[in-house]
């Protein structure tokens, strides 16, 4: 091994144990811009360290274990030679890291979840600490995979997901043909097998909502995007700031027509409402907090002057017309 081959690796040990100065980290990287091959040497290394946690004792020979990785990593770097104090550590690091990930890779399979909502509103928080809140008549299997760092939500129905700003695993959303890709993020997915239409509403961060043969839209905080499922198309508009109100139980309504605040409270509360009579337009300004369906129906009767029968399998609002 040639000096110059020696002073990098010793760079890099220095470096993956964060004992380099900022004089030969930035030395490191100029190596590293020569050749993607010096890059990559790096690169390999810490891989490996980032798979797994260091135990803390061991008793094994470093200089080894760093020979061996070494043929794994570029066998054309792989005489032995005698190691610095840092360069050890270093080695300890990679030979524990290594044999760590493999037993990791062996004792760790895939993991599958399955929940059905029929009646009532669900929430089940996965291994990573994601939340995800399922709606009445909503159903969700999630493949998920520690080891990968990624999970996978088939969808049918409605449901809120959130996950964990800092959270590493990649999360995909699939319902049919469309996939919801996140980016950090909280939203909302209405995608009810008889619907014409799948829905994402983001209310936080950003998603990326595509088909397996189309790029699709991306879709940002306080953005609704729609897909046909007829035309085959991607489209955005402002969102429903009552999405989530099934978990939620909080609704806001401003200059809404009645027949969107009907929509909302049959995804709230599970029940059929039907209107009757010239009153889909009317407009109506209110709010609610945790209120139960016949208290919501009875202020909007006395806000529209308008009557509410409650027939069991259904409820229907009539009125010649609006105040």
């Amino acid at each position: 091994m040639n000096p110059e081959s020696e002073h990098i690796e010793e760079l890099i040990g220095k470096f993956l144990v964060g004992e380099a100065s900022e004089m030969e980290a930035n030395e490191l990287m100029e190596w590293c811009a020569i050749s993607p091959e010096n890059q990559k040497y790096l690169d390999d290394a810490q891989w490996i360290l980032e798979k797994t946690q260091l135990p803390d004792k061991h008793d094994f020979d470093t200089e080894i274990a760093w020979t061996k990785v070494k043929r794994k990593i570029n066998p054309e770097k792989s005489k032995t030679r005698t190691l610095s104090p840092v360069w050890k550590i270093a080695a300890s690091f990679v030979l524990l890291l290594g044999i760590s990930y493999i037993f990791y890779i062996l004792v760790t399979p895939q993991q599958e979840f399955q929940y059905l909502s029929e009646k009532q509103v669900q929430t089940h928080v996965m291994p990573d600490q994601t939340e995800i809140t399922l709606n009445q008549q909503s159903e969700i299997r999630v493949d998920y995979h520690a080891r990968k760092n990624t999970g996978t939500i088939h969808l049918s129905g409605e449901a809120l997901i959130s996950i964990p700003e800092d959270n590493k695993v990649n999360w995909t959303v699939r319902t049919g043909e469309l996939l919801i890709e996140d980016i950090g993020t909280v939203f909302h997915v209405s995608a009810h097998p008889n619907s014409p239409v799948v829905e994402v509403t983001v209310q936080e961060g950003i998603v990326r909502f595509y088909s397996e043969n189309k790029e699709g839209i991306i879709l940002q905080v306080g953005e609704k995007g729609s897909y046909d499922r007829s035309t085959g198309t991607f489209s955005k508009a402002i969102a429903n700031p009552n999405v989530a109100a099934f978990k939620t139980r909080m609704l806001t309504f401003q200059e809404e027509e009645l027949g969107q605040v009907v929509a909302s409270l049959e995804s709230v509360y599970g029940r059929r409402i039907i209107l009757e009579g010239n009153i889909a337009n009317c407009r109506l300004t209110v709010s609610f907090e945790y209120e139960d369906l016949e208290t919501v129906l009875s202020v909007i009767s006395e806000t529209l002057g308008l009557e509410v029968i409650d027939e069991g399998n259904l409820i229907q609002i009539n009125g010649d017309g609006c105040f």
